[in-house]
């Protein structure tokens, strides 16, 4: 549920004009559109919400079953609708409907200031950037556990990745692809090698989190969506999520630290060489 007091749910039915079961001059069929593309939520056909309610109906229903951060990014793109529609209708908004505006932005700011999103390595791949919004629609309604095959792929793909990028082998000698942990100890050894850490505690988190990984194998296997299981309690699914994008994350940091060393080397080979003429 999200955080709205009855007097700032009160603003937004006045707003939005709901009192009749309306909200503003959506159709149904824009209703549901407009909602499944900001939040990715189908108020029409999924299971959570009711049938037979009106638009204002299924409004107020997604503040009460929807996190902060879904309310508040769904209510800032529905106060930015409404300011169009009224330049669409040539009206000049009064001294009361600017006034609400304004608070109802400080409301929904509030909400997204609430922000329990994750940290991710950012990519330029595509098909990790596919992967990313999905997990982080899951995690914007609170849906850990929609989450844990979905970040196992991605965390597969990105660890072969660099793998690739080191002229490191994802493949055993019969041809199949290694699981998540048997990468993440060969890039553990890669990073050993090259004294890339400055502490034993950094080398001993990365071997934990070989174990880490072997787990979360486990974990993707038996306990998620990803076949016919018996799904672990969300409690759990968002420990193990936060803690996975966490490894994730800092090997994202070390890739980073590494290659710019070896930019900053070669840039300082390079002013040698200049020298030297």
């Amino acid at each position: 549920m999200a955080n709205l007091s009855a007097r700032e749910k009160a603003k937004f039915e006045e707003l939005f004009e709901m009192s009749g079961g309306y909200v503003l001059d959506f159709t149904n069929a824009t209703f549901q559109s407009f909602i499944a593309d900001i939040v990715n939520i189908d108020v029409y056909s999924d299971r959570k919400y009711e049938r037979d309610l009106s638009k204002a109906n299924r409004l107020r229903q997604i503040w009460n079953q929807e996190s902060d951060l879904t309310v508040g990014k769904l209510m800032e793109e529905f106060l930015g609708y409404y300011e169009d529609y009224q330049t669409r209708l040539g009206i000049s908004m009064t001294d009361r409907q600017t006034k609400l505006i304004t608070e109802l932005r400080d409301v929904v700011q509030r909400l997204l200031e609430t922000n329990s999103d994750i940290d991710f390595p950012e990519s330029e791949e595509e098909n990790l950037n596919i992967l990313l919004e999905d997990i982080r629609q899951s995690l914007l309604r609170q849906q850990p556990v929609l989450v844990l095959d979905r970040l196992h792929t991605f965390s597969t793909k990105m660890l072969r990745q660099i793998c690739l990028n080191h002229g490191i082998s994802f493949q055993n000698e019969k041809g199949n692809n290694l699981p998540l942990h048997s990468l993440a100890g060969m890039l553990k050894k890669k990073y050993e090698t090259e004294q890339l850490f400055e502490s034993s505690f950094t080398i001993k988190a990365i071997q934990t989190s070989i174990s880490l990984f072997d787990e979360y194998n486990n974990v993707r296997n038996n306990q998620s969506f990803a076949h016919d299981n018996d799904i672990l309690n969300s409690v759990e699914a968002d420990f193990i999520v936060r803690t996975m994008a966490n490894v994730l994350t800092f090997i994202d940091k070390v890739e980073a630290i590494g290659s710019d060393s070896v930019s900053k080397n070669q840039f300082e080979t390079n002013d040698d060489v200049e020298l030297l003429f």
